[in-house]
């Protein structure tokens, strides 16, 4: 495939997170390395094939800085690396722009150019099914922005970007595909249960109504789901997910998801909110 030339100027440069991804970077590289003009990649000190791969890349530059939290990351690029395009572009290691969303990209940037933020459709690959059905997948996420225009909120988990300005939506889509196994999918979100009971106490009397959709989820999260019941809700939002939502419709590994992603996951969760309750 022959690199895009993007019109008018439509420069862009795509973030990318590492660490120890060698299983997923030259599959996220490769999959925008024909669209993007410049590739920034900040490691955190991978102790694997990671950085050995994206040398072999010529667009690619790499910038190791400790790890805190995505947000922190990009929000450190953003504010101390000299970054000339006019598009910012955020992807994770894991993740891949679909063959349709390579082939239109372009198009969707030029035809977007009055607007200073753009929404992807993000789906999970989870058993190497894509989940096209359910609350969590798909689901929009704003991932490309007008160069200074934007930066993310300061949070723990679930990190947003908050841009200044107009925000469109288009139908490029970008699948989340992690490959190092059920196991490690699973001790990653028990990580993420305690990060997000950390900001429910740090934020759950800060987010107000945003009429942004990228930040709907955050917005229904902190001002519908965690009024409702403690250990309740988790199986509330399952049912909402799995029939409401037709996450049904997703099959046998889309019940294995939701029942992990929402039902599980949000236990954990709120027995973090409980801990912390009792021993603060």
């Amino acid at each position: 495939m022959k690199k895009i030339k993007l019109k008018n100027n439509q420069s862009i440069t795509a973030i990318i997170l590492t660490f120890n991804e060698e299983i997923h970077i030259e599959r996220c590289i490769k999959s925008i390395v024909n669209i993007v003009d410049n590739i920034i990649v900040i490691d955190s000190f991978s102790t694997d094939q990671t950085l050995k791969i994206c040398k072999n890349f010529k667009n690619v530059k790499i910038y190791k800085r400790k790890f805190i939290n995505q947000a922190n990351q990009i929000n450190w690029a953003l504010k101390n690396l000299t970054i000339n395009s006019n598009w910012i572009l955020r992807i994770d290691a894991d993740e891949y722009l679909t063959k349709y969303s390579r082939k239109f990209f372009k198009k969707k940037l030029i035809k977007n150019n009055n607007s200073d933020g753009i929404i992807l459709t993000r789906k999970i690959s989870f058993l190497n099914k894509i989940i096209n059905y359910g609350s969590t997948s798909p689901h929009k996420s704003l991932r490309i922005w007008k160069n200074k225009r934007g930066k993310y909120d300061n949070s723990q988990v679930d990190e947003q970007v908050i841009v200044k300005g107009k925000i469109s939506e288009t139908d490029l889509v970008l699948i989340d595909d992690n490959l190092k196994g059920l196991y490690f999918w699973t001790i990653k979100h028990i990580n993420y249960a305690s990060r997000e009971a950390y900001e429910y106490f740090r934020n759950s009397k800060k987010v107000k109504i945003n009429k942004d959709p990228s930040k709907e989820n955050k917005k229904y999260k902190f001002q519908i789901y965690y009024k409702l019941p403690l250990i309740i809700r988790p199986f509330l939002f399952f049912m909402y997910s799995y029939f409401y939502k037709l996450g049904f419709f997703a099959g046998v590994r889309g019940f294995l998801y939701y029942l992990i992603q929402t039902l599980l996951y949000r236990l954990l969760v709120d027995f973090f909110i409980i801990k912390r309750m009792i021993f603060r």
